[in-house]
């Protein structure tokens, strides 16, 4: 993680002072709706899905940014400086907001959508993962919302956030939410169904980064490896990292080699030129939504996204 001075901060602070004053100062948002911001492009879609025009929503990250390792602007410090309701992915991901949060204020403001949800922990689930693989190789994994339980209590933790702070709206945003939730259903029945199609010995997957625990673990895939052997992407392998990966995939038979929207592919490339395996062309979404007109810009339009390509890469197709 880039590391941020105190000065950095103090110069955020006093610049979102500014903005905020120019703004109108914190308060109950335009026309009393309460203002929200949203650190992801996961949060953001469920809080503008949910929240609809109950809220006046800020969503800090765009589509195709790597969450783990975000800088906030001056503009994005007067946003959360003027919030009513700051809502988070979690889990660990947004290490990057606490010390300005620390210095800004609103901590109070703060809601986990990742509360209640059982964490993996990359050391348990892999053993061959240890110490010696980085600062970020003991840390729970982050990434829940990539299958469909997960994001099922993102939803649901956002909706009771949602109407605490706008309650006039509850009713609404209950329903919406609802129909959220419906749709996670739908997209759950219909990727076990994609991965049951395929046959078992052809569900070994790679991945740039070891994102999709969550996903792997649900829908019964067997995760073999992944270019960067850690949670996010702040550092490269090793050399010793990549010759382990080529003779993992050498050794198991592995077909393709998945990218991400977020993570530059020129490693992944490199590995897939020692092996027999291909690069899949399109890359699945993790830390990020995709872009609106992706078909991946929601929750449930991710899941489907990443379950179609993983299919169709394992199976050829």
């Amino acid at each position: 993680m880039r590391k941020r001075t105190g000065l950095w901060t103090l110069a955020l602070v006093a610049v979102a002072a500014v903005l905020a004053a120019c703004s109108g100062g914190s308060g109950n948002g335009s026309a009393d709706r309460p203002r929200v911001v949203a650190t992801t492009t996961q949060v953001g879609s469920v809080a503008a899905e949910i929240g609809g025009d109950a809220i006046e929503l800020t969503v800090l990250l765009e589509p195709g940014i790597e969450a783990h390792d975000f800088e906030l602007t001056p503009e994005d410090g007067a946003a959360l400086e003027a919030a009513d309701l700051i809502l988070i992915s979690g889990a660990g991901l947004e290490e990057w907001l606490a010390g300005a949060l620390a210095t800004i204020g609103g901590t109070d403001k703060v809601r986990d959508l990742g509360e209640g949800v059982d964490l993996r922990m990359p050391t348990d689930a892999d053993p061959s993962q240890d110490e010696e693989e980085g600062e970020h190789g003991d840390e729970a994994d982050p990434h829940y919302w990539l299958s469909a339980p997960g994001a099922r209590l993102m939803v649901t933790n956002a909706r009771d956030a949602l109407i605490e702070a706008a309650p006039d709206a509850g009713a609404a945003i209950s329903d919406r939410a609802d129909d959220l939730l419906a749709r996670l259903d739908a997209a759950d029945s219909e990727i076990r169904d994609m991965i049951g199609a395929i046959p078992e010995e052809q569900r070994k997957i790679v991945t740039d980064h070891d994102a999709l625990g969550y996903f792997i673990e649900e829908y019964g895939l067997e995760f073999i490896g992944s270019v960067f052997p850690t949670l996010d992407v702040a550092s490269e392998p090793s050399a010793r990292d990549i010759e382990e990966l080529v003779a993992e995939i050498r050794a198991n038979g592995v077909t393709a080699i998945f990218t991400e929207s977020a993570v530059n592919p020129r490693l992944a490339q490199a590995v897939a030129g020692e092996t027999e395996a291909r690069i899949v062309d399109e890359p699945l979404y993790t830390d990020s939504l995709g872009p609106a007109g992706s078909g991946a810009a929601t929750l449930d339009g991710m899941l489907l996204h990443n379950a179609r390509v993983i299919r169709d890469g394992l199976t050829g197709g």
